[in-house]
């Protein structure tokens, strides 16, 4: 009877520790602990994808959410464009404002044109001359921050994907390099040249090495990714263009 006794006693003790000890994990108050952190999530607005350097083509975007059941679905949709991997894709979300007010712009007129509207006459388009767009110095200036020169026998022109080198020398090989990438362009040696680097900093273009070697001499162009490539020889050099 004493043990019985006992035994109550201890019983009783552990019950009252436990505030309910017949609760379970899943009961509604921890349920509502576990699913807190979903209701914590901020509003979607915006987020970046940088693309790899070897990417050429957008096939598709895909985006995959989780619907109200908590399911998970995936919408996709189709591109096929090309796509400069030096620009990073943007997903965003966008309100469209339909009652937004329109402006409208009243076009600009000159004396000229305001003239010949009122005698229903057509306006010639003005043409730049040649020589005048040679003059030009917005144009010059862009000629001059592409233009490079490696020393008194070679210089380099660069256009968007596109490089003209500019010698006199005949090339013997060209060929692809990987890690870094780089076009590498071995020339007959007529003159002697030291080691000599150019830097461009011209995406795709980053610099050029110049080196000497037994009977040529070498170009190493570095690029900024990967890329493939074409070279075409003209009267007075080289013109590499890249894919």
């Amino acid at each position: 009877m004493q043990k019985i006794l006992w035994l109550f006693l201890s019983l009783a003790v552990i019950l009252e520790a436990r505030e309910n000890p017949f609760e379970t994990s899943m009961s509604p108050q921890n349920v509502g602990k576990t699913t807190q952190g979903k209701d914590e999530l901020a509003d979607f607005t915006t987020t970046t994808l940088s693309l790899p350097s070897s990417a050429r083509i957008l096939k598709s975007a895909s985006v995959t959410f989780q619907n109200l059941d908590g399911s998970i679905s995936e919408e996709i949709v189709a591109i096929e464009q090309n796509v400069d991997w030096h620009l990073p894709l943007i997903l965003s979300t966008q309100k469209t404002e339909t009652n937004a007010p329109k402006v409208i712009v009243p076009p600009v007129t000159t004396p000229q044109i305001q003239k010949a509207i009122e005698k229903q006459e057509v306006v010639p388009t003005p043409v730049l001359k040649e020589e005048n767009a040679v003059k030009n110095p917005i144009t010059a200036n862009i000629a001059m921050e592409n233009s490079f020169k490696l020393n008194d026998d070679i210089s380099f022109f660069t256009n968007q994907n596109e490089m003209t080198i500019f010698t006199k020398d005949t090339k013997i090989r060209d060929f692809l390099i990987a890690d870094p990438y780089k076009v590498v362009i071995d020339l007959k040696k007529v003159n002697a040249y030291g080691t000599k680097s150019l830097e461009f900093n011209k995406a795709p273009f980053v610099s050029a090495t110049l080196g000497s070697h037994d009977g040529f001499y070498r170009i190493a162009i570095l690029l900024d990714g990967h890329y493939r490539y074409d070279i075409q020889a003209f009267n007075g050099g080289y013109t590499i263009k890249l894919k």
